[in-house]
């Protein structure tokens, strides 16, 4: 892997240019590291951070052929003109093959697209921030993706995304592919402890994931004090978790990792407390890891796990729903092993990463053979 240098591959090579708002620890960066991965050699790619943030290099196997860029941008309410400016000079350094963006905070990057060199573009949308859900969004926001990427090949994950896209959005080639998990991989964490009960999650620590919730309903079900309670991350609500968590020495807060696999060997439950979410990843590797979930049912949360786990999937907004689930979840060793064996069983069903890559892999054979 490389930091920043000029770009472009051998003949025959694909450059893929990825845009991020932030490329720190999170689903979206986790997927990209495993596509990169299984697309192997024939590709190359450049990952651009706008925020500086290159936490999730670390994801990145060494023989990926990969490099990492910076462009810090101008904050504004509306497009900035400068940045625009910028992401056009990028465009044109890097000159790849394929434009991959992700997500609103990348929709600068669609604009100055657009006004040249108008590389052949694919934009992937995971979801909302926390001023957003997909029952309350933004009307210009909602204009903009509806103008911007009208005839864009727009990639989701999950069935409730991909209805909004088409439906709310009005657009054009929406392409759901699911998130996929490398289940051997997942296999082979170590528990690293010989505590009895954990409850554990991972995930980018930003607001929407509510993990004020989890912390306060941990307390609220733990009413035996036998437990932890583990959220392993990185993000902006990490300190403020932290100073929310001090005072109680059954929860903790160990920063990212970049072995999933060992982070969720220690987990006994796994839970999910977001206001709003899609087809989380993680929910993805905990159930390949044969966990049960404990989680709130937002998304495609409810339809991703095993029949014998949907007890425990709660209206979000409902802690008291939230904490007697797992209270009971924490009370019943039988339980948690039946359900985490069917979990484990779906998952290896359900969530194939090689379906995953090969789904974009013909994506992106396709839209460089319409432009080439």
């Amino acid at each position: 892997m490389q930091d920043a240098a000029s770009s472009g591959g051998p003949s025959g090579e694909t450059v893929l240019l990825h845009v991020f708002p932030s490329f720190s620890f999170g689903g979206q960066q986790a997927r990209l590291a495993a596509l990169a991965r299984g697309l192997g050699t024939g590709y190359r790619h450049v990952i651009v951070a706008l925020d500086g943030d290159h936490a999730a290099r670390a994801l990145f196997d060494e023989s990926v052929k990969a490099k990492f860029r910076t462009l810090i941008l101008k904050k504004s309410s509306g497009l900035s003109l400068s940045n625009i400016w910028r992401l056009r000079g990028l465009l044109r350094e890097e000159d790849p093959d394929i434009l991959c963006t992700y997500n609103w905070g990348s929709m600068e990057t669609v604009v100055a697209n657009k006004l040249g060199p108008r590389v052949p573009h694919v934009h992937f949308e995971d979801g909302f921030g926390p001023d957003e859900t997909i029952d309350r969004q933004r009307p210009r926001r909602v204009r903009a993706r509806r103008r911007l990427l009208k005839k864009t090949p727009v990639v989701v994950p999950s069935r409730a995304l991909e209805k909004t896209a088409a439906e709310q959005w009005g657009l054009k080639s929406v392409r759901r592919i699911g998130n996929g998990v490398d289940f051997d991989r997942l296999q082979g964490g170590k528990r690293g402890h010989n505590d009895a009960l954990v409850v554990g999650s991972l995930a980018a620590l930003r607001p929407e994931k509510n993990y004020r919730r989890l912390i306060a309903v941990f307390r609220a079900a733990d009413y035996e004090g036998r437990a932890r309670l583990e959220i392993f991350g990185a993000g902006p609500e990490l300190d403020a978790l932290r100073q929310a968590a001090k005072d109680d020495p059954r929860i903790s807060l160990p920063g990212p990792t970049a072995d999933a696999a060992d982070a969720y060997a220690r987990f006994d439950v796994f839970a999910l407390s977001s206001d709003t979410e899609q087809a989380p990843l993680s929910l993805m590797e905990a159930m390949a890891a044969g966990l049960p979930v404990v989680a709130t049912g937002v998304g495609d949360i409810a339809e991703m796990v095993a029949e014998e786990n949907l007890p425990y999937i709660t209206p979000v907004g409902d802690d008291e729903a939230y904490a007697h689930a797992l209270a009971q979840m924490l009370q019943n060793p039988s339980a948690r092993a039946a359900i985490g064996a069917a979990n484990k069983r779906k998952a290896r069903e359900a969530f194939s990463q090689d379906r995953m890559i090969a789904a974009c892999r013909a994506l992106f054979e396709d839209v460089q053979g319409r432009h080439g």
